[in-house]
């Protein structure tokens, strides 16, 4: 029934008509009592007529009114005065957005947004049970403020009969009314059925997930994405026909692009099956919304589940059912549920070690292992906690323990501990076991023959019994090369590893297999790090934290297929070692720490009591700060994809600007004292020593010839340059023509990480000669004449205040400062806590003081975090199943 303006319903005065559709009339009226305006949507007369339906609109009616979100116009109540029935909702005022996608297709940068309000009010309608089920751009208004709400949330269920399965197909957005016989009222729903929906059968949440993907497609392309001559054709073609993806626009994010193919899938069970996983996808899309760009057909992206310590009982009962823990190598075709979520960190925990791998998993998927600062955690997936390794941690050996992985039974963990050994411990407990003294290690495995095989870098890759022994080399690598992660391959006859390219350029490396006895070695991938071989038959790795996988065939040590994108946001390791943190099991889990292989830190001041001031510079892989000492500039490391080069901050007005542009690795940098020049290490060249004026005239210059690696950290009184290197070194290097160097310093432990006094007297560093990580003083430049013990609970990364009076240093997320007394001998306070939630940067200069001392420029970690101090792991049930879906090998 029509009404006229100045009609009145209850206490409700309609002001106009809105428009009229399937379901109903709308209208703009006043609430009197209220005095505000709402929307009056009369209800079909076949609803009217029908008190069966109209007590059960009543019944759901209820349930829609409990929605309160911002993004969704809320149901305000049932008027039923007189013969007109009518829904009392929220008034929005705006355009639909049919109306914005008539215009033509919506920029990324106003889409996205809109999608994400759009994912955020089906989520928050989902978790309460309740279905949209008519999603489309008509039902969506976008207000001139940019909020986006979406209207007649669950009205086609509340509206429609009690129907079976074989008459869900005359919901009410397809009953031919009066008002609903115009062509793109009925071409507009019929457009947006998800395939399930137009065949008749009985829908969940899925069907809003495809129709969303079907909004999102259109919003980017300004076109219907299945748009018929008859509610016939079109239903056809929901059902029939692919989408057009050539017609999304080149500038479309891959994250976007692979969340549509997951919407848009016909079968219910291979959707998405959780709206939040859309929104997360398009926080990624929206922080690089042209990055990441592609010609190809888009692969979909398993998302993160970010559900703490609740989703783990999912978890713990998911894995209780017989037949899931274990993917069956035998039954590929078996469809099984991939599970993700993440599992956090405990408060009190946080990952050390970040130079080298960081998690393992056992082979049959139960168990996993990580190191942190109380020794190696291990955590069942069945369980809420993990418990620690005994004899792993500090208290136990008195060195910490780094880069787990499991025996080929899952009953012991080997590790590599603090000051050069290989250790193995029992998981049920025990004592651990030394299997042999080695330099630290660029990843292990242990084989099924009961054989390790552990990386050495520049040393090539090296075995040792499981059972320990003698270690022997099994493979050499040529000058200027690194190997990591070896694998020995099924049938024992050739090792599988990450050749390096450089000292610590991995992502241009490549992925090769060697065989033992003949030396004859073969490149499968040209680019990557962290080659594993799997038993499906594929070969992962990771580029630029995305996970890849190839068919791989090990026997003819070929691969047999293309790469295919799996996974992205795996966290790379800090430093030059090659390590992925990922694992998989040879039951199809995958555990892995997100974070990318990109720009992973940003810069920011942060004062004395930890308020951080807005951050300086994008996110990017900076190391090693440097603050010049006029307090006008920032020399930063930054790593990249296969470079790493000195990069000049102009801290008051910007740019980030280049300094060194070699393909070498240059790092480490040094102001002169007078702030003109800036000494770095390099692998140019032989190595060494080299400088170049801050501004970036003239050219690179060397200061000295050296294969050490040396690394600058100051100035003695005299101009001499001091430094450091590996295992614990320190020298100086007197440059007038030729270049002469003392060493003052060499121990057995490592002591690096150095930094003298302003005054030139005393010079601090971090050293492992206690067996913990500590910081200590020494007379400069009789470095024999006395030592102190600064720090007392670790300590890293030690920097000298500019008037010398204070000695701060970072320890496990704290940054602590240590009062000096000046006089003739060394003298210090008690450590005492400035602020916190910093991590610790073994080996890397990650802050640095201002002139003034009032303020730290903090290398600050944005990949976890920080701020409640612990990071966490994401762990993917069943992950063969997805994996030999998408990468298929011809088994």
């Amino acid at each position: 029934m029509a009404l006229t303006p100045g009609t009145t319903l209850g206490p409700y005065e309609v002001l106009s008509a809105i428009g009229a559709g399937g379901m109903g009339e709308v209208y703009k009226a006043r609430d009197t009592k209220l005095d505000r305006d709402v929307a009056l949507k009369i209800l079909p007369d076949a609803f009217v007529n029908d008190p069966e339906r109209l007590a059960r609109f009543q019944r759901e009616a209820k349930v829609l009114a409990s929605l309160n979100h911002p993004n969704i116009a809320q149901i305000h109540g049932l008027e039923e005065s007189g013969d007109s029935p009518a829904l009392v909702l929220e008034y929005v005022e705006g355009p639909t957005l049919q109306d914005r996608i008539a215009k033509g297709p919506i920029p990324l940068d106003e889409a996205l947004p809109i999608a994400r309000q759009i994912a955020e009010a089906l989520e928050a309608a989902h978790e309460q049970g309740i279905i949209h089920r008519d999603l489309k751009p008509a039902n969506v208004k976008v207000k001139t403020d940019g909020t986006v709400k979406v209207l007649d949330f669950g009205l086609a269920k509340a509206l429609q009969p009690e129907l079976s399965d074989l008459d869900a197909a005359n919901s009410p957005t397809m009953t031919m009314t009066a008002a609903a016989t115009k062509m793109g009222v009925i071409m507009g729903t019929a457009a947006y059925m998800s395939p399930e929906q137009a065949s008749g059968k009985t829908v969940d949440k899925r069907s809003d997930i495809w129709a969303f993907g079907v909004v999102l497609f259109e919003m980017l392309t300004g076109q219907g994405l299945f748009t018929g001559k008859t509610v016939s054709d079109t239903l056809a073609l929901v059902l029939t026909k692919e989408p057009d993806w050539a017609s999304l626009p080149s500038t479309t994010p891959a994250a976007l692009q692979r969340l549509l193919h997951r919407c848009l899938k016909k079968e219910p069970k291979q959707r998405l099956g959780y709206i939040g996983d859309a929104r997360l996808d398009i926080d990624d899309a929206r922080a690089a919304p042209g990055s990441e760009t592609t010609e190809a057909a888009p692969i979909a992206q398993p998302a993160l589940w970010q559900r703490p310590l609740p989703a783990l009982l999912v978890l713990a009962a998911v894995v209780g059912i017989s037949g899931l823990v274990g993917w069956s190598l035998t039954s590929p075709s078996e469809s099984v549920p991939v599970v993700r979520m993440s599992i956090p960190l405990g408060v009190n925990e946080r990952f050390v070690g970040q130079t080298f791998s960081l998690t393992a998993i056992s082979p049959d998927g139960s168990r996993i292992v990580y190191p942190t600062e109380e020794g190696l955690l291990l955590r069942p997936v069945s369980e809420l906690q993990a418990t620690p390794i005994a004899g792993t941690g500090r208290g136990g050996s008195g060195r910490r323990a780094f880069n787990p992985f499991f025996s080929p039974d899952g009953e012991w963990v080997a590790y590599y501990q603090q000051g050069g050994q290989l250790r193995k411990v029992a998981v049920s407990g025990g004592a651990p076991v030394t299997l042999c003294e080695i330099d630290q290690p660029y990843g292990a495995s242990w084989g099924t023959d009961d054989t390790i095989l552990y990386g050495q870098g520049p040393d090539g890759i090296w075995q040792v019994p499981g059972t320990g022994g003698t270690p022997e080399q099994v493979i050499a690598v040529e000058d200027g090369t690194e190997a990591y992660g070896p694998q020995m391959l099924p049938g024992g006859e050739a090792v599988l590893y990450t050749l390096g390219t450089g000292p610590g350029q991995w992502e241009d490396a490549q992925i090769v297999v060697e065989h033992v006895a003949t030396g004859e070695r073969t490149v499968l991938i040209d680019g990557g790090r962290d080659g594993r071989y799997l038993p499906t038959g594929h070969l992962v790795y990771v580029l630029n934290g995305v996970l890849f996988a190839v068919p791989f065939d090990p026997k003819a040590r070929a691969v047999t297929g293309g790469p295919v994108s799996l996974v992205e946001g795996i966290r790379n390791a800090a430093g030059g070692r090659g390590a992925a943190q990922f694992s998989v099991a040879d039951s199809g889990a995958l555990v892995y720490v997100p974070g990318s292989g990109g720009g992973d830190y940003s810069l920011a001041w942060v004062s004395r009591t930890g308020e951080e001031a807005p951050t300086l510079a994008p996110l990017r892989n900076y190391a090693d700060v440097r603050v010049s000492p006029d307090g006008s500039r920032l020399a930063v490391e930054i790593r990249g994809d296969g470079n790493t080069d000195v990069w000049i901050w102009h801290l008051e007005q910007g740019p980030l600007t280049r300094l060194t542009f070699d393909e070498a690795v240059d790092d480490v940098p040094l102001w002169t004292p007078d702030s003109s020049r800036v000494v770095f290490r390099s692998s140019r060249d032989g190595g060494g020593l080299f400088w170049k004026a801050a501004d970036g005239s003239g050219e690179v210059e060397r200061l000295w010839e050296s294969a050490d690696q040396p690394r600058p950290f100051g100035w003695s009184s005299e101009g001499r340059i001091v430094f450091d290197q590996e295992p614990g070194d320190i020298g100086v290097l007197t440059h007038d023509g030729d270049s002469t160097v003392e060493m003052l310093l060499e121990t057995e432990f490592r002591e690096i990480v150095f930094a003298l006094s302003p005054d030139g007297r005393w010079i601090a560093y971090q050293s492992d000669e206690s067996g913990a990580v500590e910081i200590y003083v020494r007379p400069f430049p009789e470095v024999d004449d006395g030592r102190w013990q600064v720090s007392t609970s670790g300590g890293f990364d030690p920097v000298w205040s500019p008037d010398g009076r204070e000695l701060y240093f970072s320890s496990f997320g704290r940054m602590m400062v240590a009062s000096v007394e000046p006089g003739e001998t060394f003298s210090a306070g008690s450590p005492v806590e400035l602020f916190r939630n910093y991590v610790t940067a073994d080996a890397i200069r990650g802050f640095d003081v201002a002139p003034d001392g009032e303020r730290f420029l903090m290398r600050i970690d944005q990949r976890a975090e920080i701020t409640e101090g612990r990071q966490g792991l994401i762990f993917v049930l069943n992950w063969f199943s997805e994996l030999q879906a998408r990468v298929p090998t011809g088994r």
